[in-house]
């Protein structure tokens, strides 16, 4: 054998690279890489050489180049094709890196929701100045059966998830004066949901700037927190406003329970 400090045992080989010798052992039966010096007593070796092109598959691998595939490029490689390859699989990393940025704004707002809401006073009823705010909303959903219901909070998820404006926020309600003076209380007018910038193509809807009191609905008693906000708002000497915006702040994703689920209520209101 030639100068025996330029190759390397199967087992040193294996050291070196950081694996164990049944990859080593693999990559041989599939052609990918093989030792360089084959001897007939069965001792195998790898050069130097092989440990840098090694550190080529490895780095193909971490990109998502499937062995058959990169077994394909190490045998016809030029320049050029590596060039557009590279090129084409850095795109890819990039949108993946803007998939994963999306995932960790989404993960964060969860996080930020439910941590606000541990350390809510559910019983409390505020009265609290907000700021303008902009909602993508679906279609006016005023006396739809449950079914269609469904469907438009389908309609909502699906478009800011296939735009990429998910920002981790759950569906919210529109609520009008007209159905909370009726007791009407699970008939919405708009479903909305907060969304990473406008777009020109979605429905919105601006929650105007001024005035809301702030209260929450456990489960199902929307008729109980509906009457503690009015009564609050009556004693305030307030003047109800057009609308009512519900937020989910502990959903199923946080809890087992239905009645255990917190929505956090925003009615406007007026100084009469």
């Amino acid at each position: 054998m030639e100068d025996k400090k330029r190759y390397f045992t199967t087992g040193e080989f294996a050291y070196l690279c950081r694996v164990k010798k049944q990859t080593l052992f693999h990559y041989d039966e599939i052609g990918l890489l093989s030792p360089e010096i084959k001897k007939e007593n069965g001792y195998r070796y790898y050069s130097y050489n092989q440990f840098e092109l090694f550190q080529i598959i490895g780095s193909f691998k971490e990109i998502g180049i499937p062995l058959k595939e990169i077994k394909l490029l190490l045998k016809g490689k030029t320049a050029g094709t590596m060039i557009n390859l590279l090129k084409e699989k850095s795109i890819e990393i990039e949108n993946k890196i803007k998939e994963l940025q999306q995932l960790q704004t989404i993960i964060q707002t969860k996080v930020g929701l439910a941590e606000q809401a541990m350390q809510t006073d559910f019983s409390s009823i505020s009265l609290q100045y907000l700021e303008e705010e902009e909602f993508m909303v679906g279609e006016k959903v005023l006396n739809f059966p449950e079914r269609k219901y469904i469907t438009a909070i389908s309609d909502l998820i699906h478009y800011a998830q296939s735009h990429k404006v998910d920002i981790g926020y759950s569906v919210g309600a529109i609520f009008a004066r007209e159905q909370i003076l009726k007791k009407d209380f699970y008939n919405y007018r708009h479903f909305y949901l907060k969304i990473k910038g406008g777009r020109e193509d979605m429905d919105s809807h601006i929650r105007p700037k001024g005035l809301y009191v702030v209260g929450y609905q456990k489960g199902e008693e929307a008729e109980v927190a509906y009457r503690r906000i009015i009564e609050f708002i009556k004693n305030k000497g307030l003047k109800m406003g057009e609308y009512a915006y519900e937020d989910y702040m502990i959903n199923e994703m946080m809890v087992d329970d239905f009645d255990n689920q917190i929505t956090k209520i925003h009615l406007q209101v007026q100084i009469e």
